[in-house]
C-alpha cells in the first residue's frame, strides 16, 4: 500500500468527521517514529514529575541520569555503527532504543546501573545491523539487548514501568501508537493471556481479589511490553493469524515459571523467543526489484514497473515493503508499503502520487534509473479478495488506493465485482481502465473528470442513497475499503448503513 495525496477538490471526502478519524488526522501530522518519541518522553516526564513528590519510589537524580546516558548513547552508538556500515542513521530510531530500554533498567545514579543501562542500548543498536535477514530484525532489539545485559550477570532488565503512577500513561500513549500502527492483534491477545494468568496465580498465592486484579495491571510491565515492544512492525509475523499466534505465545511464556541457571522466563527473553517464531512465517527469500519503466499520468500519477528477480510470493490485497537507503533521509526513514497494481508474478506494478512536499524516499524513488535496483524486506497484509470465485465484491477506493483492486481484477477477471473510484480533479483514470475492463466501474468525483467508455458517475460524493440505487445488490456483496483514514471511515459508515454486513478496510497511512 502507498498513500495518496490530500484530495482538495470539491469532492473531498474530508468534510467527513468522527472522533476517530479527528484522531488519526492529529497523531497523523508527525511521523509514527516521532508519534513514538513523543510518547515516551512524555511518560519520562511523568516518572521524573512523580518521583519529585514522590509518587515515584526512584530518585529524580536517577532518573534524569538515567534518560540521559538512554538517549545519547542510543543516540550515538546508532549513528556510529551507521557509519561503520555507510549508511545514513536514523536518529529517531536510535532515541527510540534508549527511551525503551529506559524503561527496563532500574533508573539509580550509580556506575552499575548506568553501565547497564548504556550496554543494553549499544547492544540493541549493534543488532539492528548484524542481526537483520532480508531487510528484517531478526528479534526485538531492546529485547536482545536486555537479553545480553543479563548474560553478562552485570544486572538485568527490571521493567519498573510497571508502576501505578504510570499506568493511565502508558495506557492512552500505548494505544495511540498501536491505533497508529494497526497493531491491536499484536497487543491484545498477549495481554488476555499474561494479565488474567498473573492475577489468577497472585491469587494463588493469597491475595485479595482486588490487590490481584490491580497489581497484574498496574505493576506488571504486560502493556508497556504490548504497546511498544511487541507491536514493533520489523519483527512481525505478515498475516493477522500469525499475529495473533505469536502474540498469544508470548504471553504464554510469559506466565511459566522456567528458569536455567540464572535465566528466566522474563519478558525480554519470552519476547526474543516469540521474535524467532515470528520470523519463520516471513519472506524467506532475497526480494530484489529491478526497475523497468516508469510512466507518468495525469493527476501526479507516476507508474513504476519493476521485474522481480524470482516470482513474488503474494496474494492480491497484500504489500510489499520496499527498502532504499538514500542520502538525505528525512524523519520518515527508508521503507515504504505499497500494494502491487498488478498480478503476482515477477512483473511489479507499483502506482504512487506524486506531492508537493514528497517524503525523501519518494524523491528517492523516483531518482532510480531505469535498470536500478529496489530492495523488498516483507511481503505482508490480510487484505484478501473472498476465496469463493462465485462470491460478488463491492470495492470502495480513493485515488490511489484502487491499486490492490487493480491487483485483484487482473488476477480474478471472472469474479462479479463493481468498484467505487473516488477522483479528484485534474484526474484521469484512464491509465487503470485496461485492468478494469471487466468491472463495473462507478465514479464519484467532480464532473470534468474525463470518464473511460462504458464508467459511470455516481455524483460528487459518496451518499448511501445514490449508493443503494446504483448497487441494489450490495448487501450481498462482501465490502472492501482502501484509501486514506478519511475515506475508509467515510466507506465504511455508508457501506454499514446501507446494510453491507462484511466490511473490510486497508488504510493508505501518508508518508
Amino acid at each position: 500500500m502507498t498513500a495518496p495525496a490530500p484530495v482538495r477538490d470539491a469532492a473531498r471526502p474530508e468534510r467527513f468527521r468522527t472522533p476517530g478519524l479527528l484522531l488519526d488526522r492529529l497523531t497523523g501530522r508527525v511521523t509514527m517514529y516521532r508519534l513514538v518519541v513523543l510518547v515516551l518522553l512524555a511518560i519520562a516526564l511523568v516518572a521524573v514529575v512523580g518521583s519529585a513528590v514522590g509518587l515515584v519510589p526512584f530518585p529524580v537524580l536517577g532518573l534524569l541520569a538515567s534518560l540521559v546516558v538512554a538517549v545519547v548513547v542510543g543516540a550515538g552508538t546508532n549513528r556510529l555503527f551507521a557509519l561503520v556500515r555507510r549508511i545514513r542513521p536514523h536518529t529517531e530510531s536510535g532515541i527510540i532504543t534508549g527511551l525503551l530500554a529506559f524503561f527496563l533498567f532500574l533508573p539509580l545514579p550509580t556506575a552499575q546501573a548506568l553501565g547497564a543501562l548504556a550496554l543494553a542500548v549499544a547492544a540493541a543498536n549493534l543488532s539492528k545491523y548484524l542481526l537483520v535477514v532480508r531487510g528484517r530484525h531478526l528479534v526485538n532489539p531492546v529485547a536482545i539487548g536486555a537479553v545480553a545485559v543479563l548474560l553478562t550477570r552485570l544486572s538485568g532488565a527490571t521493567w519498573w514501568v510497571g508502576t501505578p503512577l504510570l499506568l493511565p500513561f502508558v495506557v492512552i500513549g500505548g494505544a495511540l501508537v498501536l491505533r497508529r500502527a494497526g497493531a491491536w492483534d499484536l497487543a491484545l491477545p498477549m495481554l488476555l493471556i499474561a494479565v488474567p494468568g498473573a492475577a489468577i496465580r497472585l491469587l494463588a498465592a493469597g491475595s485479595p481479589l482486588d490487590a490481584a486484579v490491580w497489581t497484574a495491571l498496574a505493576s506488571s510491565p504486560y502493556l508497556f511490553l504490548g504497546a511498544f515492544m511487541l507491536s514493533e512492525p520489523l519483527t512481525a509475523p505478515p498475516r493477522r493469524r500469525q499475529r495473533i499466534l505469536v502474540s498469544a505465545l508470548v504471553g504464554v511464556l510469559l506466565l511459566i515459571p522456567l528458569r536455567i541457571g540464572w535465566v528466566g522466563l522474563t519478558p525480554e527473553v519470552a519476547l526474543v523467543l516469540a521474535n524467532l517464531v515470528a520470523f519463520g512465517f516471513g519472506q524467506r527469500r532475497r526480494l530484489r526489484f529491478v526497475l523497468e519503466g516508469r510512466e507518468e499520468h495525469p493527476g501526479g500519477i507516476e507508474e513504476l514497473r519493476f521485474t522481480s528477480e524470482a516470482p513474488l510470493r503474494i496474494r492480491p490485497g497484500q504489500y510489499v515493503e520496499l527498502s532504499l537507503p538514500h542520502a538525505r533521509q528525512d524523519a520518515r526513514g527508508a521503507r515504504r508499503a505499497f500494494s502491487p497494481a498488478s498480478a503476482p508474478g515477477t512483473a511489479v506494478r507499483i502506482v504512487t502520487r506524486r506531492a508537493e512536499r514528497s517524503s525523501s524516499f519518494k524523491r528517492a524513488l523516483a531518482a532510480v534509473p531505469i535498470g536500478g535496483a529496489v530492495a523488498g524486506s516483507t511481503v505482508a497484509g490480510d487484505f484478501l479478495p473472498p476465496r469463493d470465485p462465485r462470491t460478488a465484491v463491492l470495492w470502495l477506493a480513493s485515488g490511489v488506493g484502487v491499486t490492490p483492486f487493480l491487483a485483484m481484477a487482473e488476477t480474478e477477471p471472472d469474479r462479479d465485482a463493481v468498484l467505487v473510484w473516488h477522483l479528484r480533479a485534474g484526474d484521469d483514470p484512464a491509465w487503470a481502465a485496461g485492468a478494469l475492463r471487466r468491472v463495473r466501474m462507478l465514479v464519484v468525483g467532480p464532473e470534468d473528470v474525463p470518464l473511460p467508455d462504458g464508467w459511470e458517475r455516481l455524483g460528487a460524493r459518496l451518499e448511501r442513497e445514490a449508493l443503494v440505487a446504483a448497487v441494489p445488490d450490495l448487501r450481498e456483496r462482501d465490502g472492501f475499503v482502501a484509501g486514506s483514514p478519511t475515506w475508509v471511515a467515510l466507506g465504511r459508515r455508508v457501506g454499514r448503513s446501507a446494510g453491507m454486513r462484511r466490511l473490510r478496510s486497508d488504510r493508505f497511512l501518508g508518508y
